[in-house]
Protein backbone atom coordinates (compact mmCIF):
# COMPACT_ATOMS: atom_id res chain seq x y z
CA UNK A 1 0.00 0.00 0.00
CA UNK A 2 1.45 3.30 -0.92
CA UNK A 3 0.82 6.84 0.87
CA UNK A 4 -0.51 8.95 -2.12
CA UNK A 5 -1.70 8.56 -5.84
CA UNK A 6 -0.82 10.40 -9.05
CA UNK A 7 -4.48 12.24 -10.54
CA UNK A 8 -2.51 12.77 -13.94
CA UNK A 9 -2.18 9.00 -13.91
CA UNK A 10 -5.65 7.99 -12.71
CA UNK A 11 -7.08 10.73 -15.30
CA UNK A 12 -5.27 9.15 -18.47
CA UNK A 13 -5.97 5.74 -17.35
CA UNK A 14 -9.67 6.08 -18.99
CA UNK A 15 -8.13 7.15 -22.51
CA UNK A 16 -6.10 4.34 -22.18
CA UNK A 17 -9.11 1.78 -21.33
CA UNK A 18 -11.13 3.88 -24.54
CA UNK A 19 -7.53 3.19 -27.26
CA UNK A 20 -7.50 -0.78 -25.65
CA UNK A 21 -10.78 -1.38 -25.72
CA UNK A 22 -13.03 0.47 -27.98
CA UNK A 23 -15.99 -2.46 -29.36
CA UNK A 24 -15.87 -2.66 -24.87
CA UNK A 25 -16.87 0.81 -24.47
CA UNK A 26 -19.34 0.97 -27.38
CA UNK A 27 -20.72 -2.36 -26.43
CA UNK A 28 -21.25 -0.96 -22.64
CA UNK A 29 -23.03 2.37 -24.14
CA UNK A 30 -25.03 0.39 -26.65
CA UNK A 31 -26.62 -1.93 -23.82
CA UNK A 32 -28.23 1.01 -21.52
CA UNK A 33 -28.99 2.94 -25.26
CA UNK A 34 -30.49 0.27 -26.48
CA UNK A 35 -32.75 -0.10 -23.21
CA UNK A 36 -33.01 3.56 -22.53
CA UNK A 37 -34.63 3.88 -25.97
CA UNK A 38 -36.88 0.40 -25.55
CA UNK A 39 -38.14 2.23 -22.16
CA UNK A 40 -39.34 5.72 -24.42
CA UNK A 41 -40.61 3.78 -26.94
CA UNK A 42 -43.08 1.87 -24.67
CA UNK A 43 -43.70 5.65 -22.62
CA UNK A 44 -44.55 6.66 -26.03
CA UNK A 45 -46.61 4.19 -27.27
CA UNK A 46 -48.74 4.04 -24.06
CA UNK A 47 -49.44 7.90 -24.22
CA UNK A 48 -49.82 8.04 -28.54
CA UNK A 49 -53.70 8.05 -28.03
CA UNK A 50 -53.91 10.89 -25.39
CA UNK A 51 -55.78 13.51 -26.81
CA UNK A 52 -54.66 17.37 -26.99
CA UNK A 53 -57.37 19.26 -28.45
CA UNK A 54 -59.12 21.26 -26.01
CA UNK A 55 -61.89 19.61 -24.37
CA UNK A 56 -61.43 16.33 -25.30
CA UNK A 57 -61.72 12.93 -23.49
CA UNK A 58 -59.29 10.27 -23.35
CA UNK A 59 -60.34 7.13 -24.63
CA UNK A 60 -61.82 4.63 -21.79
CA UNK A 61 -59.23 2.08 -22.28
CA UNK A 62 -56.18 5.15 -21.88
CA UNK A 63 -57.06 4.84 -17.73
CA UNK A 64 -56.21 1.21 -17.70
CA UNK A 65 -52.62 1.79 -20.41
CA UNK A 66 -51.70 4.25 -18.00
CA UNK A 67 -51.98 1.69 -14.87
CA UNK A 68 -50.65 -0.40 -16.64
CA UNK A 69 -47.03 1.34 -17.79
CA UNK A 70 -46.90 2.33 -14.36
CA UNK A 71 -46.02 -1.28 -13.24
CA UNK A 72 -43.91 -1.65 -16.70
CA UNK A 73 -42.12 1.26 -15.61
CA UNK A 74 -41.41 -0.22 -12.20
CA UNK A 75 -39.93 -3.00 -13.70
CA UNK A 76 -38.22 -0.84 -16.48
CA UNK A 77 -36.48 1.05 -13.45
CA UNK A 78 -35.14 -2.19 -11.85
CA UNK A 79 -33.70 -3.47 -15.06
CA UNK A 80 -32.40 -0.10 -15.71
CA UNK A 81 -30.31 -0.04 -12.16
CA UNK A 82 -29.36 -3.99 -13.29
CA UNK A 83 -27.93 -3.05 -16.03
CA UNK A 84 -26.09 -0.09 -14.46
CA UNK A 85 -24.37 -2.42 -11.85
CA UNK A 86 -23.15 -4.35 -14.29
CA UNK A 87 -21.89 -2.00 -16.58
CA UNK A 88 -20.20 -0.36 -13.87
CA UNK A 89 -18.73 -3.58 -13.11
CA UNK A 90 -17.44 -3.86 -16.57
CA UNK A 91 -15.75 -0.23 -16.70
CA UNK A 92 -13.75 -1.60 -13.45
CA UNK A 93 -12.51 -4.87 -14.60
CA UNK A 94 -11.65 -3.34 -18.05
CA UNK A 95 -9.68 -0.84 -16.06
CA UNK A 96 -7.75 -3.25 -13.86
CA UNK A 97 -7.50 -5.78 -17.00
CA UNK A 98 -6.31 -2.96 -20.00
CA UNK A 99 -5.14 -4.87 -22.72
CA UNK A 100 -6.34 -8.16 -22.02
CA UNK A 101 -9.02 -9.49 -24.47
CA UNK A 102 -12.36 -10.47 -23.14
CA UNK A 103 -14.96 -11.87 -25.66
CA UNK A 104 -18.10 -11.01 -23.25
CA UNK A 105 -16.47 -7.42 -23.54
CA UNK A 106 -15.89 -7.72 -19.58
CA UNK A 107 -19.25 -7.93 -18.73
CA UNK A 108 -20.59 -10.33 -15.90
CA UNK A 109 -23.40 -11.51 -13.62
CA UNK A 110 -22.18 -12.89 -11.07
CA UNK A 111 -20.90 -11.64 -6.83
CA UNK A 112 -18.96 -8.44 -7.95
CA UNK A 113 -21.75 -7.32 -9.36
CA UNK A 114 -23.42 -8.57 -6.45
CA UNK A 115 -20.92 -7.12 -4.27
CA UNK A 116 -21.41 -3.93 -6.16
CA UNK A 117 -24.98 -3.46 -6.05
CA UNK A 118 -25.30 -3.57 -2.26
CA UNK A 119 -22.33 -0.94 -2.11
CA UNK A 120 -23.92 1.16 -4.65
CA UNK A 121 -27.70 1.17 -2.73
CA UNK A 122 -25.51 1.19 1.03
CA UNK A 123 -23.63 4.75 -0.61
CA UNK A 124 -26.48 5.89 -2.45
CA UNK A 125 -29.33 5.43 0.59
CA UNK A 126 -26.93 6.61 3.44
CA UNK A 127 -26.16 9.98 1.26
CA UNK A 128 -29.91 10.46 0.60
CA UNK A 129 -30.69 10.38 4.57
CA UNK A 130 -27.77 12.43 5.23
CA UNK A 131 -28.98 15.12 3.02
CA UNK A 132 -32.41 14.76 4.14
CA UNK A 133 -31.15 15.17 7.72
CA UNK A 134 -29.06 18.14 6.98
CA UNK A 135 -31.26 19.76 4.68
CA UNK A 136 -34.16 19.66 7.49
CA UNK A 137 -31.55 21.29 10.05
CA UNK A 138 -30.84 23.84 7.42
CA UNK A 139 -34.68 24.73 7.12
CA UNK A 140 -35.02 24.87 10.85
CA UNK A 141 -32.13 27.57 11.19
CA UNK A 142 -32.97 29.56 8.75
CA UNK A 143 -36.85 29.87 10.02
CA UNK A 144 -35.68 30.71 13.22
CA UNK A 145 -33.21 33.23 11.97
CA UNK A 146 -36.30 34.55 9.75
CA UNK A 147 -37.80 34.98 13.06
CA UNK A 148 -34.85 37.51 14.34
CA UNK A 149 -33.12 38.80 11.21
CA UNK A 150 -34.18 38.32 7.23
CA UNK A 151 -31.83 39.81 5.34
CA UNK A 152 -29.58 37.72 7.92
CA UNK A 153 -32.26 34.52 7.63
CA UNK A 154 -30.93 34.87 3.81
CA UNK A 155 -27.12 35.22 3.54
CA UNK A 156 -27.42 32.24 6.16
CA UNK A 157 -29.04 30.29 3.17
CA UNK A 158 -26.70 31.13 0.75
CA UNK A 159 -24.15 29.96 2.92
CA UNK A 160 -25.60 26.72 4.48
CA UNK A 161 -26.47 25.51 0.53
CA UNK A 162 -22.86 26.23 -0.14
CA UNK A 163 -21.61 24.46 2.90
CA UNK A 164 -23.82 21.31 1.89
CA UNK A 165 -22.57 21.52 -1.70
CA UNK A 166 -19.28 21.28 -0.45
CA UNK A 167 -19.99 18.54 2.07
CA UNK A 168 -21.66 16.32 -0.65
CA UNK A 169 -18.46 16.91 -2.89
CA UNK A 170 -16.24 16.20 -0.05
CA UNK A 171 -17.96 12.67 0.85
CA UNK A 172 -18.30 11.91 -2.24
CA UNK A 173 -14.19 11.92 -2.78
CA UNK A 174 -13.89 10.13 0.38
CA UNK A 175 -16.31 7.46 -0.18
CA UNK A 176 -14.93 7.07 -3.85
CA UNK A 177 -12.54 4.57 -3.17
CA UNK A 178 -14.91 1.74 -1.45
CA UNK A 179 -16.71 0.39 -4.47
CA UNK A 180 -13.57 0.08 -6.55
CA UNK A 181 -11.71 -1.48 -3.21
CA UNK A 182 -15.15 -4.05 -3.49
CA UNK A 183 -13.74 -4.82 -7.10
CA UNK A 184 -10.43 -5.74 -6.22
CA UNK A 185 -10.15 -7.16 -2.92
CA UNK A 186 -13.02 -9.37 -3.95
CA UNK A 187 -15.35 -8.65 -1.00
CA UNK A 188 -17.10 -5.89 0.83
CA UNK A 189 -14.80 -3.20 1.45
CA UNK A 190 -16.47 -0.15 3.23
CA UNK A 191 -13.11 -0.32 6.14
CA UNK A 192 -10.83 -0.88 3.48
CA UNK A 193 -12.14 1.63 1.05
CA UNK A 194 -12.72 4.40 3.77
CA UNK A 195 -9.06 3.48 5.14
CA UNK A 196 -7.04 4.08 1.63
CA UNK A 197 -8.80 7.66 1.27
CA UNK A 198 -7.73 8.41 4.48
CA UNK A 199 -5.65 11.74 3.92
CA UNK A 200 -6.52 11.61 0.11
CA UNK A 201 -9.45 13.44 0.86
CA UNK A 202 -7.86 16.55 -1.08
CA UNK A 203 -6.35 14.98 -4.20
CA UNK A 204 -9.62 12.41 -4.45
CA UNK A 205 -11.83 15.84 -4.38
CA UNK A 206 -9.29 17.07 -7.18
CA UNK A 207 -9.66 13.83 -9.49
CA UNK A 208 -13.57 14.27 -8.48
CA UNK A 209 -13.57 17.67 -10.06
CA UNK A 210 -11.54 17.35 -12.81
CA UNK A 211 -13.11 14.05 -13.79
CA UNK A 212 -16.58 15.83 -13.67
CA UNK A 213 -14.93 19.25 -15.71
CA UNK A 214 -13.87 16.38 -18.49
CA UNK A 215 -17.14 15.02 -18.49
CA UNK A 216 -19.31 18.77 -18.55
CA UNK A 217 -16.86 19.20 -21.58
CA UNK A 218 -17.93 15.96 -23.30
CA UNK A 219 -21.53 16.36 -22.52
CA UNK A 220 -21.45 19.95 -24.32
CA UNK A 221 -19.68 18.82 -26.86
CA UNK A 222 -21.46 15.55 -27.95
CA UNK A 223 -24.70 17.56 -27.32
CA UNK A 224 -24.25 20.00 -29.96
CA UNK A 225 -23.18 17.44 -32.63
CA UNK A 226 -26.64 15.23 -32.38
CA UNK A 227 -28.36 18.43 -32.32
CA UNK A 228 -26.31 20.18 -35.52
CA UNK A 229 -26.65 16.64 -37.21
CA UNK A 230 -30.27 16.30 -36.32
CA UNK A 231 -31.09 19.80 -37.58
CA UNK A 232 -29.18 19.11 -40.66
CA UNK A 233 -31.05 15.90 -41.12
CA UNK A 234 -34.47 17.39 -41.47
CA UNK A 235 -36.21 15.74 -38.60
CA UNK A 236 -37.40 18.52 -37.08
CA UNK A 237 -38.45 20.29 -40.47
CA UNK A 238 -42.47 19.32 -39.39
CA UNK A 239 -42.07 20.45 -36.07
CA UNK A 240 -45.26 23.68 -35.96
CA UNK A 241 -46.36 23.13 -39.62
CA UNK A 242 -49.54 21.94 -40.50
CA UNK A 243 -52.54 21.00 -38.51
CA UNK A 244 -52.63 21.29 -35.07
CA UNK A 245 -51.78 17.34 -33.49
CA UNK A 246 -55.11 15.85 -31.71
CA UNK A 247 -52.81 12.92 -29.94
CA UNK A 248 -49.90 13.01 -28.25
CA UNK A 249 -48.78 10.45 -31.12
CA UNK A 250 -48.62 13.28 -33.95
CA UNK A 251 -46.38 15.63 -32.13
CA UNK A 252 -43.74 13.52 -33.37
CA UNK A 253 -41.91 13.03 -36.78
CA UNK A 254 -42.44 10.25 -39.30
CA UNK A 255 -41.37 6.79 -38.45
CA UNK A 256 -38.46 7.16 -41.14
CA UNK A 257 -36.93 10.57 -39.28
CA UNK A 258 -37.81 8.59 -35.54
CA UNK A 259 -35.66 5.36 -36.77
CA UNK A 260 -32.81 8.09 -38.59
CA UNK A 261 -32.69 9.50 -34.67
CA UNK A 262 -32.56 5.88 -33.48
CA UNK A 263 -29.63 4.69 -35.32
CA UNK A 264 -27.58 8.24 -34.44
CA UNK A 265 -28.32 7.74 -31.58
CA UNK A 266 -27.14 4.34 -31.21
CA UNK A 267 -24.39 4.32 -33.34
CA UNK A 268 -22.54 7.40 -32.36
CA UNK A 269 -24.30 7.76 -28.90
CA UNK A 270 -23.19 4.82 -27.54
CA UNK A 271 -19.52 5.20 -27.76
CA UNK A 272 -19.94 8.88 -26.50
CA UNK A 273 -21.98 7.16 -23.43
CA UNK A 274 -19.59 4.36 -23.05
CA UNK A 275 -16.75 6.79 -23.15
CA UNK A 276 -18.48 8.60 -20.35
CA UNK A 277 -19.34 5.79 -18.24
CA UNK A 278 -15.60 4.88 -18.40
CA UNK A 279 -14.91 8.44 -17.64
CA UNK A 280 -16.76 8.15 -14.53
CA UNK A 281 -15.27 4.77 -13.27
CA UNK A 282 -11.45 4.26 -14.31
CA UNK A 283 -10.04 7.05 -12.29
CA UNK A 284 -11.30 6.06 -9.59
CA UNK A 285 -10.16 1.96 -9.82
CA UNK A 286 -6.97 3.80 -11.06
CA UNK A 287 -6.15 6.12 -7.76
CA UNK A 288 -7.25 2.69 -5.57
CA UNK A 289 -4.82 0.86 -7.49
CA UNK A 290 -2.33 3.24 -6.82
CA UNK A 291 -3.03 3.31 -3.26
CA UNK A 292 -2.92 -0.38 -2.93
CA UNK A 293 0.35 -1.37 -4.17
CA UNK A 294 1.62 1.33 -6.55
CA UNK A 295 1.07 -0.77 -9.89
CA UNK A 296 0.61 1.78 -13.24
CA UNK A 297 -2.98 0.87 -14.48
CA UNK A 298 -1.51 -0.43 -17.95
CA UNK A 299 1.15 -3.14 -16.42
CA UNK A 300 0.92 -6.65 -17.04
CA UNK A 301 -0.24 -7.22 -13.31
CA UNK A 302 -3.68 -6.02 -14.10
CA UNK A 303 -5.01 -9.21 -14.44
CA UNK A 304 -6.63 -9.69 -11.45
CA UNK A 305 -8.41 -13.40 -10.47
Amino acid sequence: MTESFSIGEAMVTPSRVIRRHPLAVFAWGFVIMAFSLGAVGLMFGALADFPLADGAEPPPEMFGQLMAFQGVSMLLNVGQMFLAVVIWAATMRATLRIGQPDRFFFLRVGMDELRLAVVGLALFFGAYVAVIILVMLGFALGFTLWQINEPAAVIAGVVMTLALIVAVAVAMARLSLIAPATMMLKRFAFVEGWTLGKRQTLPLLALLVCTWLVYMALYFVAAFVIIVVLFASGVFAGFGQGAAPETFGDLFPTTGSVWAVVALLLILGSFVYGVVLTLLSAPFVSACRQLLDGAPSDSPQDGLP
